[in-house]
């Protein structure tokens, strides 16, 4: 009898001393993963140290035709017409992406952004002169990108007037009612109406009919305005050396 009870009491000293050490396991689990969650919280994340290493763009020089600036700030007070942009860095601010945008659509990079930048730099009469007689939709896109840059322009409201004038041109020569020297079919290619030119020398103009004969035609040595009124009767117009035909009232 006294066997079965010292048998028993060894068996619960096991027993709790199995129990005793279980929890101390449990502790010591809770103790490392309370260490892990530390340093978790502790340790930089990637995107942390992404934003510590961004790298913006700076603009390095301006080359103006031989003259060097900083900033295009300080190209405009010599009125440059034609200048080109350095540029340097990774990260482009949202302006300059926006601008961009504008110029060229999805295309992003440091060599369109330094055109914006060097067509920012320019400045007087003489830089924006090609606006005033002609300005694709692909220059005058380029010209909007480059006024987001520089909102301080001197000239913005002067380019801004001529961008608009430009594009208003550009929509009347996809009209038929915009058109420079040549020979026109009234009605496709070109539309009725009366048109003008100035600032001519040596300007030939004449309508014809179906056969080719003349109906009207003229010839200016020299005049500071010329205009015609082209019939839809007309079967064809034809200019020689007298710039750009304009509706009149456009």
């Amino acid at each position: 009898m006294k066997k079965i009870v010292i048998v028993a009491a060894v068996g619960l000293l096991f027993a709790g001393c199995s129990s005793v050490s279980e929890k101390a396991q449990q502790a010591d689990s809770k103790e490392t993963s309370s260490a892990v969650a530390t340093e978790a919280v502790e340790a930089p994340t990637e995107e942390t140290d992404a934003v510590d290493t961004l790298d913006p763009v700076s603009v390095d020089e301006i080359d103006c035709s031989g003259d060097y600036y900083s900033t295009v700030e300080e190209a405009w007070a010599d009125e440059q017409d034609e200048c080109d942009a350095t540029l340097s860095g990774a990260e482009m601010s949202d302006t300059e992406k926006k601008a961009e945008q504008v110029a060229y659509g999805d295309e992003s990079d440091l060599d369109s952004l330094a055109t914006l930048y060097g067509i920012c730099a320019q400045s007087g009469a003489s830089s924006w002169s090609y606006l005033q007689q002609a300005g694709s939709k692909e220059q005058l896109a380029e010209v909007r990108g480059a006024l987001l840059l520089c909102p301080d322009h001197p000239d913005k409201s002067k380019v801004e007037k001529l961008v608009g004038s430009a594009s208003n041109r550009n929509k009347l020569e996809g009209e038929g009612r915009v058109f420079g020297d040549g020979v026109y079919r009234v009605g496709s290619d070109i539309k009725p109406g009366t048109y003008y030119v100035t600032d001519v020398e040596g300007c030939y103009w004449e309508r014809t009919d179906a056969n080719g004969e003349a109906i009207d035609n003229n010839f200016l040595t020299a005049a500071k305005r010329a205009q015609v009124t082209i019939l839809a009767s007309d079967y064809s117009f034809d200019s020689k050396s007298c710039g750009r035909w304009q509706p009149v009232g456009s």
